[in-house]
């Protein structure tokens, strides 16, 4: 195995396999393909790739931030792969259908999720990865994350999808946050957002 001296490559650009095919072998909500890819050192292998058979990013992560309070505000919600309730921010998919552009998403994400708008937004996504961040390794979603500053209540939110099952939670302090995190309560594209909303938030000096 090669080990990789951290202090002289962080690069993790660029593709790692060549991909030889592709196919569909299910789609719902979320599509399966079998991919079969080859490694440059020869070896060939077949995977499992769930995801959006969609454009990339395919969703949106918008982490809310009272600058007052220094509170934030998360969604409690059926996860259907675990069958359990965990944290999450407003998440939801880019359906290029419905929205004139993915900032547009986001804030009807957060009017429908977390019945909130206005505010001032950053969109976090680093700039070498205009295709989104990639949520998990088997799957082929890759998602924009938002920080969103002092949103207000929304009177008229927009409305949810049939199947949303959710609660909304206001004013949670931010060590709260941090604690449900360690906990494992909170499902991964929220940690990620979150942690790039703190850390642009003490950049900021608003924590």
């Amino acid at each position: 195995m090669t080990v990789i001296d951290s202090k002289l490559d962080i690069n993790t650009q660029g593709t790692a396999a060549k991909i030889i095919s592709s196919d569909v072998r299910h789609k719902r909500f979320l599509t399966i393909w079998n991919r079969t890819t080859k490694f440059p050192d020869g070896r060939t292998f077949d995977w499992d790739v769930v995801g959006h058979n969609t454009p990339n990013p395919a969703f949106v992560c918008v982490f809310a931030f009272d600058s007052l309070n220094k509170t934030t505000t998360l969604i409690k919600e059926y996860c259907q792969g675990t069958n359990e309730i965990k944290y999450t921010c407003a998440c939801g998919g880019y359906d290029r259908k419905k929205h004139a552009s993915v900032d547009v998403a986001a804030k009807d994400e957060l009017s429908e999720e977390a019945y909130l708008k206005g505010g001032r937004w950053i969109n976090l996504l680093p700039q070498d990865q205009p295709e989104g961040v990639s949520e998990v390794k088997w799957g082929r979603n890759r998602f924009v994350p938002y920080l969103v500053i002092d949103a207000e209540k929304d009177a008229n939110p927009k409305p949810r999808d049939a199947e949303e099952y959710m609660e909304v939670v206001y004013d949670i302090p931010i060590d709260r946050l941090r604690q449900f995190i360690v906990e494992g309560k909170v499902m991964l594209p929220s940690v990620q957002t979150a942690w790039m909303a703190l850390d642009r938030l003490q950049k900021e000096g608003l924590l």
